[in-house]
């Protein structure tokens, strides 16, 4: 299996966000603000959440990563006590932008985070303000986060990516193969790692 990691991030060496999350992750470091990264589906979001918990258990601090995808299944509570971590990371916020409940829920853990000194990194679809939220204090927590947005790659890029996954599989991926493949399967990147 590949591990997902900030090094493992398509254009990791010149990526700014990558750089930021790097130091941000350092231990023994008090964070400043949360992180809030958003950007379109395959804009590499998640990965970059999964890969900051790997740093964070690398460097030995402890770190949760939670998906709201499935909020409904779960209680807002299960928030309640995340300020003990150094690191939480939360998946897709805006599923919850309905539910007041978990606005508030979302609001009380940036408030906790913050004032221990921990590290937050948020991931979701749109800019704060375009979420829906309807918890005006949360939406300015939000906004007071150090924001990034994710592009989608271009097609050079992902058959770069494409190239560079199989090299790391053991793989040698011709350029005509690559571009096949980009013509012929689905566009989105996560569908064409899964082809390869």
């Amino acid at each position: 299996p590949v591990t997902i990691t900030l090094e493992s991030y398509f254009g990791a060496e010149t990526s700014p966000v990558v750089a930021f999350l790097r130091n941000y992750l350092k231990p023994n470091t008090v964070a400043s603000s949360p992180v809030y990264l958003f950007g379109a589906a395959g804009s590499g979001k998640s990965h970059l959440l999964y890969a900051a918990c790997v740093q964070a258990q690398e460097q030995g601090l402890t770190s949760q990563l939670l998906a709201l995808d499935d909020y409904k299944s779960y209680s807002p509570k299960i928030l309640d006590g995340l300020e003990q971590l150094d690191l939480v990371c939360l998946d897709n916020i805006h599923v919850v932008a309905g539910d007041m409940h978990w606005q508030v829920a979302l609001f009380d853990l940036y408030n906790r985070m913050h004032e221990h000194g921990k590290k937050l990194i948020i991931v979701a679809a749109d800019q704060p303000t375009a979420l829906g939220f309807t918890l005006p204090d949360l939406v300015s927590r939000l906004q007071a986060c150090t924001v990034f947005q994710l592009r989608l790659l271009s097609d050079d890029d992902k058959q770069k990516l494409l190239q560079q996954k199989a090299r790391v599989r053991g793989l040698d991926l011709p350029d005509e193969v690559a571009r096949y493949l980009l013509n012929r399967q689905q566009r989105d990147i996560r569908a064409l790692v899964s082809t390869l």
